[in-house]
């Protein structure tokens, strides 16, 4: 089988740092068959409706909008986010958010090739990291299953803050452990569980989620190996193709830590796999193949891992030079 993944990095407007790579799974193989330009640190990016929406995560702050095309991305339309640094950005249909790590949310609409921001909120506060939580620093937008709400993690407030997706209202807040940073949020898609990976002390927390917003905090789990003494961050979180596992990527450790999902969206303990290359950003596990994807920024490349049976992803000696890689998602898909 063969899959097309879209890949952001840091890279220049001239540059071409928004990358087209095909995944061929019977040959175990990546290719980079696509390169586009046009975007500042194109760092993260969403698809929805035959568009590529991308975060421009410069310190002027935009959404660029792209035409997905035969020929591979024709740029439409910038907006303004309003805020400087956007760093992930989701869509759905003809909407948009971008989490602005200046501290806020920018919310977007696209009117055929037009895209015009519509609402946005500024958080306000800080926590207990003088060096990394001096201010807010809003990190990521993720959708609520009941398709009304987004959950949003400000790392520097330790907050996971619930607005009505349209018009940004606030629902909830709820504080995390004092100096954690929440970065990423992941819904299971089958039990009412919220996991998300804190940056700051590479933790995971798992809430239970009800349709109204609703949140409530029911573990913390440690996700670097017993005894690690070094540098690190937590980056990203995934579930294997079944389920059955939730992988971590740490930076500065620079590996996973595979969880299994138990009963009702408990984590076990976690095993330990060493990564291929430095500073894992982002990664993708394709949806009905067993692969993971991982973007390296800091060693310059994208690696293939295969899924064990037993859950553990194994680095299969396959990879592609790109520049500064910092998100991976999947062509084609929300």
């Amino acid at each position: 089988m063969n899959y097309t993944l879209w890949i952001g990095s840091y890279a220049k407007k001239e540059e071409r740092g928004i990358y087209k790579v095909n995944v061929d799974t019977e040959n175990e193989k990546l290719n980079v068959t696509g390169r586009y330009a046009g975007v500042e640190n194109p760092s993260y990016l969403a698809e929805a409706g035959g568009y590529l929406f991308v975060a421009s995560e410069t310190m002027k702050g935009q959404a660029v909008l792209f035409k997905i095309d035969e020929e591979g991305l024709d740029r439409r339309a910038i907006a303004e986010a309003g805020e400087m640094a956007p760093c992930h950005i989701y869509a759905e249909d003809t909407s948009v958010w971008t989490a602005n790590y200046g501290g806020s949310v920018t919310k977007y609409e696209r009117d055929g090739d037009r895209l015009t921001k519509t609402a946005f909120v500024k958080h306000e506060g800080s926590g207990l990291n003088a060096d990394r939580q001096d201010a807010p620093h809003v990190h990521s937008v993720t959708p609520f299953p009941d398709g009304l709400h987004i959950v949003v993690c400000d790392l520097g407030t330790d907050t996971l803050a619930v607005y009505e997706k349209n018009e940004l209202k606030l629902v909830k807040e709820v504080k995390t452990a004092p100096g954690s940073g929440p970065r990423m949020a992941l819904f299971h898609p089958d039990l009412p569980v919220l996991y998300v990976i804190n940056e700051l002390n590479s933790t995971v927390s798992i809430y239970k989620v009800e349709m109204d917003g609703y949140m409530m905090h029911l573990d913390t789990v440690a996700a670097l190996p017993d005894g690690y003494k070094g540098v690190h961050t937590g980056a990203d979180l995934q579930f294997s193709p079944d389920r059955r596992f939730l992988y971590a990527s740490i930076r500065g450790w620079n590996g996973f830590a595979i969880f299994d999902v138990q009963g009702e969206g408990e984590l076990s303990q976690p095993r330990h796999v060493e990564g291929a290359g430095k500073t894992p950003r982002s990664f993708y596990v394709l949806p009905d193949a067993p692969y993971l994807v991982t973007a390296y920024q800091d060693s310059n490349e994208l690696a293939l891992f295969k899924i064990e049976k037993n859950g553990l992803p194994i680095f299969i000696e396959e990879k592609v030079t790109i520049q500064e890689p910092v998100c991976v998602i999947k062509k084609g898909e929300k």
